[in-house]
């Protein structure tokens, strides 16, 4: 299994540009093979703060993922805001359990 996490920070406002887009984005990647969970979310105390959360079955299937349709189309929508930072992590393990 495949964990990433992180973070956008877009600069004030840039969010709403994007919006349709972000959850467009969500809709068709969870409908992926091999996509466990796939999520944006707008941070509670800052609404440009956008924290990412996905998980993959495989690294074909996350490889997959970047060469989708809608993932070129909603980079290209993200060409159009400015960012004030990113950080993306991958995390991959053999032995993954849930706690609670």
């Amino acid at each position: 299994m495949l964990i990433i996490e992180g973070w956008l920070k877009l600069a004030t406002g840039e969010f709403d540009k994007v919006a349709d887009a972000a959850r467009t984005m969500v809709a068709e990647t969870v409908k992926e093979e091999g996509c466990l969970t796939y999520a944006f979310s707008r941070d509670i105390n800052d609404p440009d703060l956008i924290r990412i959360a996905e998980r993959w079955e495989t690294a074909e299937a996350l490889a997959a993922h970047g060469q989708s349709a809608h993932m070129a189309a909603f980079n290209k929508a993200m060409g159009g805001v400015k960012r004030e930072g990113a950080e993306l992590w991958l995390y991959s393990g053999e032995a993954i359990r849930r706690i609670m």
